[in-house]
């Protein structure tokens, strides 16, 4: 729901849980596209929410984090790829 950036479903702040499952399943293949799309609605968002509340300059950097760190630290837990030439250790 804008301006308000809140999800139409649960009414928790955009993107809820439920909507990164979706967004890292349709983008699954391109997460550089994801990236750009959440660029988009960062972008949007800031003017949206300073609109409504144009005195809470501190709030950027949350909402920065809230579109752009979770991808970031989503791909951080993937376990690293084994490297087929290396041996596994016991």
């Amino acid at each position: 729901m804008r301006p308000l950036w809140l999800c139409r479903r649960c009414g928790q702040p955009w993107p809820c849980g439920a909507a990164k499952l979706a967004l890292l399943a349709e983008y699954r293949d391109s997460p550089v596209s994801l990236f750009l799309y959440l660029a988009s609605c960062l972008h949007d968002a800031i003017d949206d929410l300073h609109q409504l509340h144009p005195d809470n300059t501190g709030s950027t950097a949350d909402v920065f984090d809230r579109f752009l760190g979770w991808p970031t630290q989503h791909r951080s837990r993937r376990p690293p790829m084994a490297d087929p030439q290396t041996p596994e250790e016991a």
